[in-house]
């Protein structure tokens, strides 16, 4: 079955039992489900796997969970000095998974890592720190990173 935007113009108990008829489809009676939606955060709670298309061409096609493994949740620091900043990440916490974004932005990828002792070890070692927080991607965000963030508006 083919579906395209299967949800458009429903309200909340519409999309409810529509989204119910879907999975039923599925895993009751066997059946494939090709659902074409702008809708990304309903595409997430239906889909096993997703193809990302941008301007007719199939950019990705992998199962949810590996796309939401690449999806970047990190923890986000603003600093005056990433330099200094990785350096001691390296140094104190033994910490490699990072990623510079410029002069001022530094990701953390390992989300165990404690956020408030990075900020006290940073302001320690002489830098200010004006953000320190958890960020997580949504579907909605990874598709605009894949396809370049352009929209029809």
């Amino acid at each position: 079955m083919i579906l395209d935007e299967p949800i458009n113009g429903l309200d909340p108990i519409g999309i409810a039992e529509v989204r119910s008829f879907i999975r039923g489809l599925c895993n009751e009676r066997g059946k494939t489900i090709l659902i074409s939606s702008h809708i990304l955060s309903e595409i997430a709670l239906l889909a096993d796997d997703i193809g990302i298309i941008d301007h007719g061409a199939l950019l990705e096609e992998e199962s949810l969970a590996q796309l939401e493994a690449k999806s970047s949740k990190h923890i986000r620091f603003v600093v005056s000095d990433t330099a200094q900043a990785a350096r001691i990440l390296e140094r104190i916490f033994y910490e490699s998974q990072f990623t510079i974004q410029d002069d001022h932005n530094i990701q953390v990828h390992n989300l165990d890592l404690p956020i408030g002792k990075i900020v006290t070890a940073f302001v320690e070692n002489g830098l200010e720190v004006s953000e320190a927080h958890t960020c997580e991607e949504s579907l909605e965000d990874y598709f605009k990173r894949v396809t370049g963030g352009e929209g029809i508006a």
